[in-house]
C-alpha cells in the first residue's frame, strides 16, 4: 500500500517544479523577444557581408578571383574595376588564419577560382592570428556557412548581435536613432558612398594632417613573426597544390605612416618577400606602399583608401590579372 504522506509530497514537488517552470517562462520570455527584435534589427542594416554573400551565392560558379585580408584590403578592392568576376572577403581586423580558414570551406563552392589575392602588411606578421573565439566568426558562419571556430556549432553562434554587443549596439543607435548611415554599398558589398575619413573632415590638408598623431604598431614580436611566416608557407603550398596563383598585397600607406613604421618590422617582412620570391617564383606581387601615384585625395586615413584610392588600386590589380587571362 503506497503511503499516503510520501504521495503528497511528490505531488507537493512536482508542482514547486511546475510553478518554478512556469515563473521561468515568463521571466525570460520578454529577454527573449527583445534579443529577437535586436538581432531582426541588425540584421535589416546595410552591412558589406550581406551584400557579398547574396553575391556569392548567385556567382559562386563564376568567381575567379578572391580577395582576403583586413580592413585596409577591405577598403582597396572594388570588383567593379576588375574584369574578372571577383569577390572580397576582406574585413577589419581579420587575419591570415582566419582568410585560409575562409578560402579552404569556399574553395568547393568556387569552381573556376584562379587567384587569390592576400595581404602582407608592414607588421601583418608580427600581429597574433584571430582567436576561435573572434567575434566574425559568427559573421562567415551566417552568412556564408564558414565554421572558424574550430569545434561544432550551435544555434548561438550565428547570431550576430551577440557576437559584439557594444559595436552592434553603436551601429543599431547611428542607423535607427541617430540617422547617421554613411553606408552606400555596391553589390559586392563595396562602400561607394561620397568621400569620408579624417583626411576628408581636414579637407586634405597636409600641413593640418601631418600634425594628427600617428602610430603604427611598434611591438616586435619575433616568436609570433616566426610562427606567422610558416602559416603563410602554409597557404601557399596549399594554393600551388591547387593550381591558384597567389597574389600577395602592401597596399599604399600615407608619407606620415611610413615614416613612423618600425624599421625592424619592416626588415623582417620585406626578408620573407625576398624569400617567397625565390622559393615560390610563380606568385605576383604588387608592392604599393611606396606607390607614389596615391596622392592625399586617395586616402580615407593614413593606411587606408577611399573611393579615388581603391579605384587605383583595383585597376593596378587588374593589370596584373589580365595578361594571364
Amino acid at each position: 500500500m503506497q503511503d499516503p504522506q510520501n504521495n503528497l509530497f511528490t505531488s507537493s514537488f512536482k508542482e514547486k517544479q511546475k510553478n518554478i517552470l512556469t515563473y521561468s517562462f515568463w521571466f525570460f520570455l520578454p529577454v527573449v523577444i527583445i534579443f529577437t527584435i535586436v538581432e531582426l534589427l541588425v540584421l535589416n542594416m546595410p552591412a558589406n557581408y550581406k551584400n557579398n554573400s547574396e553575391y556569392f551565392k548567385k556567382n559562386k560558379n563564376n568567381i575567379e578571383l578572391l580577395a582576403l585580408g583586413s580592413s585596409q584590403m577591405a577598403g582597396a578592392i572594388n570588383p567593379d574595376f576588375i574584369d574578372v568576376p571577383s569577390i572580397c572577403l576582406a574585413s577589419s581586423s581579420q587575419h591570415h588564419k582566419l582568410d585560409f580558414t575562409i578560402l579552404k570551406q569556399l574553395l568547393p563552392e568556387t569552381k573556376n577560382l584562379k587567384y587569390v589575392v592576400l595581404e602582407l602588411s608592414t607588421s601583418h606578421l608580427e600581429l597574433p592570428h584571430n582567436s576561435k573565439g573572434f567575434w566574425k566568426n559568427s559573421v562567415y558562419l551566417k552568412y556564408f556557412n564558414v565554421n572558424a571556430f574550430e569545434r561544432k556549432t550551435y544555434f548561438k553562434d550565428k547570431l550576430i548581435f551577440i557576437s559584439n554587443p557594444d559595436i552592434y549596439s553603436r551601429k543599431l543607435m547611428d542607423y535607427y536613432l541617430l540617422k547617421k548611415d554613411e553606408t552606400t554599398l555596391n553589390l559586392y558589398g563595396f562602400n561607394t558612398d561620397e568621400e569620408h575619413g579624417i583626411f576628408k573632415k581636414y579637407n586634405y590638408n597636409e600641413v593640418a594632417i601631418s600634425k594628427l598623431k600617428t602610430q603604427p604598431n611598434q611591438k616586435e614580436n619575433p616568436t609570433i613573426f616566426k610562427n606567422n611566416t610558416a602559416f603563410l608557407y602554409t597557404m601557399l603550398d596549399y594554393l600551388k597544390e591547387h593550381n591558384i596563383q597567389p597574389i600577395i598585397c602592401s597596399l599604399p600607406l600615407y608619407k606620415t605612416y611610413r615614416a613612423n613604421l618600425n624599421p625592424n618590422i619592416v626588415r623582417r617582412r620585406d626578408s620573407i618577400i625576398t624569400v617567397i620570391k625565390k622559393n615560390y617564383p610563380e606568385i605576383l606581387f604588387i608592392q604599393a606602399e611606396n606607390d607614389t601615384q596615391f596622392k592625399v585625395t586617395d586616402f580615407n586615413n593614413v593606411n587606408h583608401l577611399n573611393l579615388s584610392g581603391a579605384e587605383k588600386f583595383s585597376k593596378e590589380l587588374n593589370k596584373i590579372i589580365i595578361p594571364l587571362e
